[in-house]
C-alpha cells in the first residue's frame, strides 16, 4: 500500500510538472533540456518513442535533402542520413548550441558525413527558398512560440511538392492535438496527405500546394 502511495503521489508530481512546463511555453521558448540529451540516446529510447516507426511514417528517399528542425543528440536525424543515401543529405537546426555540439559528436561516432548542423531559431529564415525536399518536427513545434512563423519558414524552405511532416507524442509537455495542426498548417498554404497512428502517437504529412 505503501508502495502504491509512492508511485501516486510521484506520477501526480510528473503530471503536475508537465501542465505547468506546458503553461508556461505557450508564452516563452522552453526546449528541451540539453541535460536530458542522454536520455535519448539509447536503444530503449529508440523503442519507447518510436524511432524507426516515424522514420517509416515521413517516408524518406535516397537522394533527398531534409531539415529536421529540433533534431536535439539526433536520434531520429542520424539514421535518417543514412535513408536518403545514396546522393541525400540532412540538416539538423536547433536554438540550442548545446545540442548541436551533442549531435555533431553522436554523427562523428556513428560515422555519419552527410549531416550539417546549424544554430538557429526556427521563425526566422536560416536558408534559400525551396531548398528543402522534407522538413519535419518531431515533439519540438509546441516548444516553439511563433508556431505559425516556423510553419512558414518551413512553406518558403520547401520545393514545390515538398513535404512537412510533423509528429507528436503524449503526454508531452509541448503536445498538439491533430485538428488544430491541421488547422495552422493549412493557415500557412499546406494541405494535409495523411495522418499515420492513434491520437496520442501521431504524425500528420503535409504537402506544400
Amino acid at each position: 500500500m505503501k508502495a502504491l502511495k509512492v508511485l501516486v503521489k510521484s506520477l501526480l508530481i510528473l503530471v503536475s510538472i508537465g501542465l505547468i512546463w506546458r503553461w508556461l511555453s505557450r508564452n516563452r521558448s522552453l526546449p528541451c533540456p540539453t541535460w536530458l540529451a542522454s536520455l535519448l540516446d539509447s536503444r530503449w529510447s529508440d523503442r519507447l518513442l518510436g524511432t524507426q516507426i516515424t522514420l517509416d511514417r515521413i517516408g524518406l528517399r535516397p537522394g533527398q535533402c531534409v531539415l529536421e528542425i529540433g533534431p536535439g543528440p539526433g536520434r531520429l536525424l542520424i539514421p535518417a542520413a543514412t535513408r536518403v543515401l545514396p546522393g541525400g543529405e540532412v540538416f539538423g537546426l536547433d536554438i540550442q548550441s548545446g545540442m548541436i555540439e551533442r549531435l555533431k559528436a553522436r554523427s562523428v561516432q556513428a560515422g555519419v558525413s552527410n549531416l550539417t548542423t546549424i544554430v538557429g531559431d526556427a521563425t526566422q529564415p536560416n536558408f534559400p527558398p525551396e531548398n528543402f525536399d522534407v522538413i519535419f518536427f518531431c515533439t519540438v513545434l509546441g516548444e516553439i512560440p511563433g508556431r505559425a512563423a516556423a510553419l512558414r519558414q518551413c512553406y518558403a524552405a520547401l520545393k514545390p511538392g515538398g513535404l512537412l511532416s510533423i509528429t507528436e507524442m503524449f503526454p508531452d509537455p509541448h503536445y498538439q492535438s491533430c485538428a488544430p495542426l491541421r488547422q495552422m498548417a493549412e493557415a500557412e498554404g499546406f494541405r494535409l496527405q495523411i495522418t499515420h497512428g492513434p491520437w496520442y502517437f501521431f504524425t500528420a504529412n503535409f504537402i506544400k500546394a
